[in-house]
């Protein structure tokens, strides 16, 4: 929709981090260096939606179905409402309420369908036609006579970008991809909406595994994303003074990963435990490493290297 703004995806990703920073250490199984694989989500076939839209504007959509019944979405006063009316029908049926909210309603309706099952997705808030982000944001599903409206409401900032429908419209998947997770709220025919689930990009399996810096000064092991969760460093000193605690680790490509959202278990913060993650990243060139601590800059600098120890 019209509100959608770079801004709002990084402040996500960066609240989302915090929320996620003092995730359990966890002891992810599975080999180290090349031989580990990237993970990859099974995604069922796909239906194509079958609709079109006869009527568009902001505050109105008229969704025509693959049997020809057609299908009005409205903002009014009270939130979103509905109407249907059969091919051979020229009177639409009573308005029915899809979601209820005193706020003000944001630009459009996304709506689609395939055969017999109408998803949509659309957003509130009090501001947003004047550029600021919903406060509510809302998915819905109906299917068969069109009756009943089953509805979601998340607090997101922008309304669901896409939805991918599946098993012959019995499940449709309302997806948002940004940088590095997708998030998905699921429908299903019979049961309705399942809790929001988030998958993490996975970071390259080189860093994955345990090194040892070779000054002996400490020791990290790296663990690949997991089932909710981002991948992680786990730093821990090995002379001077005791410092142990782990940090979230996102890369944007093969060689780089970004520490970021450290916390510290047990000691008391050290000289690069953990590094700053304004001004450090860590960088491999093989599944063999070395694993180096490195400035950030045109003239990046080298201030560990690690080897790997398991």
């Amino acid at each position: 929709m019209r509100t959608k703004s770079a801004a709002a995806w990084a402040v996500a990703v960066l609240m989302l981090g915090a929320a996620v920073g003092g995730c359990a250490e966890q002891s992810d199984k599975g080999p180290s260096g090349s031989s580990a694989k990237h993970t990859k989500s099974h995604r069922e076939p796909e239906d194509k939606p079958d609709s079109r839209v006869v009527e568009d504007d902001d505050d109105h959509t008229v969704l025509e179905l693959s049997d020809g019944r057609q299908v009005s979405l409205r903002f009014t006063r009270r939130g979103l409402e509905v109407q249907h009316r059969d091919v051979s029908d020229d009177s639409w049926s009573a308005r029915r309420t899809v979601y209820e909210t005193g706020i003000n309603p944001c630009g459009g309706i996304r709506a689609k369908a395939y055969q017999d099952t109408v998803w949509l997705t659309a957003g509130f808030g009090a501001y947003c036609r004047d550029g600021d982000e919903p406060h509510e944001v809302i998915a819905a599903v109906a299917t068969g006579d069109l009756s009943s409206w089953t509805t979601d409401l998340t607090k997101n900032t922008t309304p669901w970008p896409k939805a991918r429908i599946s098993d012959g419209g019995a499940r449709v998947d309302f997806v948002r991809n940004i940088w590095l997770m997708t998030t998905t709220l699921t429908w299903r025919k019979g049961s309705g909406f399942a809790g929001v689930a988030t998958e993490y990009k996975p970071i390259h399996p080189w860093f994955v595994g345990r090194w040892r810096a070779t000054d002996g000064s400490q020791q990290l092991t790296v663990h690949q994303v997991g089932p909710g969760r981002f991948a992680r460093v786990v730093i821990e000193s090995l002379t001077g003074s005791r410092c142990k605690g782990s940090a979230i680790v996102t890369g944007t490509d093969q060689y780089n990963l970004s520490p970021s959202n450290f916390k510290l278990d047990q000691g008391t913060r050290t000289v690069h435990c953990p590094p700053d993650e304004l001004k450090y990243r860590f960088d491999v060139k093989s599944s063999d490493g070395p694993l180096r601590l490195r400035t950030i800059g045109n003239h990046p600098k080298t201030v560990l290297t690690y080897e790997r120890v398991g």
